[in-house]
Formats: structure tokens, sequence, C-alpha cells
């Protein structure tokens, strides 16, 4: 697109010091960073994985990962984590919407039938700078359906009716635009509001100005924030990917991988283009792509395979996109590139998968067994 090469441009460094609570200071969170840069690479361009691993350190404050060493900082976002750097949060911001900018301009081409088989720009860049999208040879209308499925299968509304449609409890959720102020004058924090059960309260968080709309100019500390609207087992990024791929095909699969890279990379974008713009894009094939072949009652499907049933959480991954595209050095392997053999029925190498360390081939083979038992049923 036009506007690459600037958006793309090194980012600015300058000055910052944390005041808020729950936030960590600033050396900590560059420390973090710089293990993290030290021990990963991801395939993709070096761009990418530092906007990638800049959302790592996010969860690692939330959690006490990493550099925190068992501190939790649960108020931290990827604002802060982006001043604390020094970065430029306009830039970064820019860049990754630059990203999904692309995704949405291959999407519109390939849905007039414009676009080659493979996962490139008119100009020849790689899709979120994935190298090995020069070597995949795609279907782009498979690949349509899977970002369509896999845009969607996340939609609140998509997850309720599969709940009530299956007879199971997936629970979710949204990030928001919250006024930390406001949060904080009700008692609440961060890991409140993720952690919590708000469905009944979106209207009093609304209300009360929690849940803020953007104004321009507006002096208010905004945060983009998650909250948890109901409890549940939640979805696997992992077994959503296969669930697509089962069904319609690796191209497919990679499209779904495309919709939940969007999801990442949306949690930080120039205000005022938040939104989620997985599910935006999902609607838009949806109503541009009359064709599509792609049936309501196979998206109630999709999403009843990738939730993650009460008695496996311990042999289902979900993998965050830095793990799916993490390198495992003992074999020159990621998880996407064993997930896409799987389903290609080509060899792979044995490898573990996510925070939980799953072996690949015991969730391979849990994934038949439970697709095979829900047939059944």
């Amino acid at each position: 697109m036009k506007h690459r090469s600037k958006s793309r441009s090194r980012l600015h460094r300058r000055s910052f010091r944390t005041i808020r609570s729950g936030v960590p200071p600033a050396d900590i969170i560059r420390e973090d960073f710089q293990r993290l840069t030290d021990n990963t690479r991801l395939r993709t361009s070096q761009l990418i994985e530092e906007l990638i691993l800049m959302q790592s350190v996010e969860g690692h404050a939330h959690e006490g990962h990493g550099a925190f060493a068992g501190r939790r900082f649960v108020n931290t976002s990827m604002q802060d984590t982006v001043q604390g750097l020094g970065r430029d949060p306009v830039a970064v911001a820019g860049q990754r919407q630059a990203v999904i900018d692309e995704v949405v301009e291959w999407v519109q081409l390939a849905a007039r039938g414009k676009t080659g088989n493979l996962l490139v720009t008119p100009d020849g860049d790689c899709l979120f700078d994935i190298g090995l999208f020069r070597q995949i040879e795609v279907v782009p209308a498979d690949v349509l359906k899977g970002i369509y499925l896999g845009g969607l299968r996340d939609d609140s509304k998509v997850r309720l009716e599969a709940e009530e449609r299956y007879g199971i409890r997936i629970g979710g959720g949204e990030t928001a635009l919250v006024d930390v102020a406001k949060m904080e004058d009700m008692g609440l924090d961060a890991e409140k509001l993720a952690h919590g059960e708000w469905e009944d309260r979106i209207e009093e968080l609304r209300s009360r100005g929690v849940i803020a709309e953007y104004k321009e100019n507006d002096p208010r500390r905004l945060r983009f924030l998650y909250i948890r609207h109901r409890f549940g087992g939640g979805t696997s990024d992992d077994a959503a990917m296969l669930a697509v791929g089962k069904l319609f095909g690796p191209s497919a699969a990679l499209g779904a991988f495309i919709a939940d890279a969007i999801d990442t990379f949306e949690k930080y974008v120039p205000l005022p283009n938040y939104s989620d713009q997985d599910d935006e894009l999902a609607r838009w094939i949806e109503a541009n792509v009359p064709d599509l072949g792609v049936s309501r009652e196979a998206l109630l499907h999709i999403t009843h395979l990738c939730a993650v049933p009460e008695d496996a959480r311990e042999q289902v991954p979900d993998s965050s996109l830095r793990r799916l595209l993490a390198i495992d050095r003992r074999c020159d392997q990621t998880a996407l590139e064993s997930h896409l053999a799987y389903l290609q029925e080509r060899p792979y190498s044995p490898m573990l998968l996510a925070f939980e360390q799953v072996p690949n081939q015991e969730f391979y083979a849990w994934f038949e067994e439970y697709q095979e038992a829900l047939q059944r049923n």
C-alpha cells in the first residue's frame, strides 16, 4: 500500500515515567522486551516480530512472567508498554493498522478475483511479512471462507448462539475503550474487568463512563481493555485452524489464522480506527461474496469444534500469534507450519504447542477423536 514505507519507518524513542497504579516501571518493561527479542525468533520480519513481542510484554506484566518475576501489573496496556520502551505510540499504532490494511486490500481484490494464488500484496509483500507465504499456493476463495469463519467464530453473539444450539458454555467478551480514571473511581482494575462476568452490567459501565466513546482531542486517559461478558472455557486458536482446515481445506485454515492475526494486531491501532476489524472484515466478505459457500450451520459447528471442553483444558493448546510463529530451533518448525503439514497429511516434527506445552501429536490425536465423538452425537 502507498503508506507502507512511511508507516514502517524506524520508531522514535523518547523518555517516559510511569505514574499510574498497576503499571510497571519502564526499566522492567525494557528488560522483558530485551529478553524476548534475545530469545525469540518468529517466522516474519524484524518489524512484525517487534510489534508482536511488545504485546507479549503486556501479557507478561499482567501475569508476572519473564522479567516481572512474579510481580503482576494488571493495569498495563499496550500504550504503557510502547511508551515504556521509549517508542512513539502514534508510529507503532499506525504500523499495526497498516498491516491490517494490507489484508483488507488483499481480501477486496480476492473477492473480485484479482489476486494470484499467493498471500502477497500487489507490491509483492507477504501478508504480515510472513515470507513462508511466498512458498504456499492458496485457493483465494477458500482463504476468504477461513477469514469469514475465523472472524465470526469469536463474535460474542455467534458464541452465544452456539452455546444455545449445542448446550455448551464457551463464554467470551470484547475489548473496549476504557476511561481508566472512571474505572478506578468504581474500584475496578483491568484484571477485574478481564476476569469478572460483566454481561448484565455493560450498560452500567457505559452510563458511568467506564466504557467510553472516542472524541477527537479527548484529554481523558483511554485504554483498550478486555471486558469479559460471560464465564466459560473459551476457544482455542489452534483448534480453530484445524476445524476450518478439516472442513474447508488448508487455504481456509490459513484464512482462519489471518483472522486471528488481525484480532491480535487490532488491540492497538490508531483512534478512532479501533473496532473488531476481523469481525468487520468477515461481515464484508459475507455481504460481498454471495457464493462464499459457508452456511450458518457450518459457522456454528466450527465455533463448537474450537470451544475448549472443561475436561480437556490440559490437552488443548491455545497459541498466541507469537507462539504460532515462534521457530522451534530444535526442528526449524513453527506451530503454524506444523498445523498446515498435519492438515495436508505431510510430515511434521514433534514439538510442544502454546504456553500449555502440549505435544502436537497428542493434540492432533485428541482433535480427531473429539471430532468423531461430536459427529456420533
